[in-house]
């Protein structure tokens, strides 16, 4: 008698535990069925990679808690800021632009979230306050840049400005999408 009882509960708890997640597995066949690759890449590794943040260059180093020596993709090292000012979670894609007049570099045209809208107008004004920012990709510095300022309060999308080698800039198009998912829970 209590064998069977026991059964019916395990069999139950199972019968649950099935059930929660047939949407989810259905949704990845689906995705699966459509687009193999992009959906191994969705549902497989969980991995961030060509993680885009942007940190305010420090020239003369005073504060060791906020300020940290990276390597740069150069030579050498560079110091920032530890708290960066956008990260790409605040980054929904990122489309690599033929540069004018030199075809062989490429700028970004970078769609933000309406966190990301916000944090990049807060941080194009430190130009005016004479600071300089650089873009790290995974922890490593890449280059300064001066960012724009958003004029059309309403646009998301916004330009950063070259260059940006080849392999670079397919790197952050092709990851951005997925980094935003996965460091968004999504």
């Amino acid at each position: 008698m209590k064998i069977k009882k026991i059964a019916v509960i395990v069999a139950l708890f199972t019968m649950t535990v099935m059930l929660t997640g047939a949407s989810s597995c259905g949704e990845a066949f689906v995705d699966f069925m459509e687009d193999p690759e992009k959906a191994m890449a969705n549902y497989g590794d969980r991995t961030t990679r060509y993680v885009l943040t942007v940190h305010e260059l420090i020239k003369y180093k005073r504060a060791d808690i906020l300020e940290l020596d990276v390597d740069s993709f150069f030579g050498g090292t560079v110091c920032v800021n530890k708290n960066h000012f956008i990260h790409s979670r605040d980054i929904m894609k990122i489309e690599k632009v033929p540069r004018p007049g030199n075809t062989d570099f490429f700028d970004l045209r970078v769609t933000l979230s309406s966190r990301g809208h916000k944090l990049w107008s807060a941080m194009a004004i430190t130009r005016y306050e004479g600071k300089q920012v650089g873009i790290l990709i995974d922890g490593i510095f890449y280059r300064k840049i001066t960012p724009a300022m958003i004029l059309d309060p309403e646009s998301t999308v916004i330009t950063i400005e070259g260059p940006f080698d080849p392999a670079t800039a397919a790197g952050l198009e092709i990851n951005s999408e997925r980094n935003y998912k996965i460091l968004n829970n999504e």
